[in-house]
């Protein structure tokens, strides 16, 4: 907890206000593709986590509503290229291909850190790790292919719970922090800090 809000305490305040905006925004994109393509939100949420591993979020979002269009189209998922890989497309068309409930979408990704992205986005207060994360709570600086960054089931749970610690710390206009939002302040302040 205690690398998390050395982190944090760099974070300006634009950092801080768009850290705290990071899920909600990610949330409005993705309900104007639900409603674009008339799907429930939690399907177009459940293809857009699929689809994030190293994904730039831009491209995320651009893959998601081209991957959905292409879906109801009726085109081949051979059709549509994804910034990330082939079994994570997949996982996304059967999806689609489901029309699952939300839980049932949570099955379906099986992933610790796509369903946190998952949860985040659709507005549970739980923290994605990934390998920024991991390394703000560890204060080092990792490249995100190495094995430095690989984080098993046990140690996923001790970060989550760093930032949910790190977030209850923290007081900002009046409320304690949501874990998510924590994890998205010091994930843009790190970004400016390394110039990534």
């Amino acid at each position: 907890m205690d690398n998390i809000l050395k982190v944090y305490a760099l974070a300006t305040p634009d950092e801080i206000s768009d850290g705290i905006k990071w899920y909600a925004e990610a949330q409005a994109i993705s309900k104007k593709l639900a409603l674009k393509h008339d799907m429930p939100l939690h399907i177009v949420v459940g293809v857009m986590a699929a689809l994030s591993p190293n994904n730039k979020w831009e491209r995320n979002v651009q893959n998601t509503d081209e991957l959905i269009a292409a879906y109801l189209n009726g085109d081949a998922i051979e059709s549509v290229r994804v910034s990330t890989y082939n079994k994570m497309k997949e996982k996304a068309w059967s999806i689609l291909d489901a029309m699952p409930d939300h839980e049932q979408t949570i099955s379906i990704l099986n992933g610790q850190k796509i369903v946190s992205f998952y949860r985040n986005i659709m507005g549970d207060d739980t923290c994605t790790v990934d390998g920024h994360a991991y390394n703000i709570w560890r204060y080092e600086r990792h490249g995100l292919t190495t094995d430095k960054t690989n984080i098993g089931k046990k140690l996923y749970t001790e970060i989550q719970q760093a930032y949910v610690d790190a977030a209850n710390a923290t007081i900002v206009n009046g409320r304690k922090l949501k874990a998510f939002e924590m994890q998205a302040i010091t994930w843009v302040t790190w970004k400016r800090i390394h110039n990534i």
